[in-house]
């Protein structure tokens, strides 16, 4: 299996305000901005990417393109389709490209999933992979993934986004590995012995997200708590509006490359949306 762990970024895809195509010079430069400030890799078409927004067709374009610029960090894709056939097209699509890893949610519609049912798809699912593979738990958009379900597969581990106590701790303990999904508390969690962290702020402060992690691994606990509240601020001002519209305006005033629009059904921020108090939470400069 890949060596995972650091910080990932759960990457934004831009759309252009004409015709709400994706803009693949906009991703492409994005991410090698990304790539530039030091982050491990990239985890493209997340939930703040709008995965279930963007068709697998146009998912597989980027892709393409993306592993195309060999830009030196891991990209492991989000495998979000919603059902088995495009999970499995998806996934043997991916074969031809250098992935470090799968992020791969479980159907997200019918609910409750029994273990056995979530237990059959990733089996099939992990068929047509020869990639490493991480599960999506994410409670709050879709089903759960038990502990369980985790332990029977051979998986690497879990991208934990649902932040219940003692989740990611009982992964660990399996001998799996997890990545935290939510920069609530970041020290902390990072001291529960998680790899690293799939961020959503990274997407406009990686350098801040990167130092609470080296505050981590050094065991610097003065630093690490700042910098960690320090996030917890930032992240709670880009709920004010559509998370994925906010991240695209922030980033946007980092690196100076427009990043379009969302897709509907997320509403655009107003056209008066200053990114100025999120960002003078952090360390993080205009243009810087």
């Amino acid at each position: 299996m890949q060596d995972l762990g650091g910080v990932y970024v759960a990457n934004v895809t831009p759309f252009k305000e004409d015709s709400l195509a994706v803009d693949e010079g906009a991703y492409l430069e994005h991410v090698a901005w990304l790539a530039e400030m030091g982050v491990r890799g990239v985890v493209p078409f997340g939930t703040n990417g709008e995965g279930p927004s963007v068709t697998l067709g146009e998912k597989l374009r980027v892709l393409e393109a993306l592993f195309g610029r060999e830009l030196g960090i891991q990209i492991i894709p989000s495998v979000m389709q919603n059902n088995l056939p495009e999970t499995l097209e998806m996934l043997r699509a991916l074969e031809e490209y250098p992935a470090a890893a799968v992020l791969i949610l479980p159907p997200y519609y019918f609910k409750p999933v029994e273990p056995e049912g979530m237990l059959r798809f990733y089996e099939l699912a992990l068929g047509a992979t020869s990639h490493t593979t991480l599960l999506y738990h994410i409670p709050k958009y879709a089903v759960p993934v038990p502990g369980r379900v985790v332990e029977e597969l051979p998986v690497w581990g879990v991208k934990d986004s649902g932040g219940e106590e003692g989740y990611a701790e009982a992964v660990l303990e399996m001998g799996k590995g997890v990545l935290l999904g939510t920069e609530d508390d970041l020290w902390r969690r990072l001291g529960t012995g998680a790899q690293g962290s799939i961020s959503a702020l990274a997407n406009f402060v990686p350098e801040d997200v990167l130092e609470v992690y080296r505050a981590a691994r050094e065991g610097d606990e003065e630093r690490g708590r700042v910098l960690s509240e320090r996030l917890k601020e930032a992240r709670a001002m880009t709920k004010q509006y559509a998370s994925p519209a906010v991240l695209k305006k922030l980033a946007e005033a980092r690196h100076g490359a427009s990043m379009g629009t969302v897709r509907p059904p997320f509403v655009p921020v107003p056209p008066d949306y200053d990114p100025q108090a999120a960002l003078s939470s952090s360390r993080a400069k205009t243009g810087g």
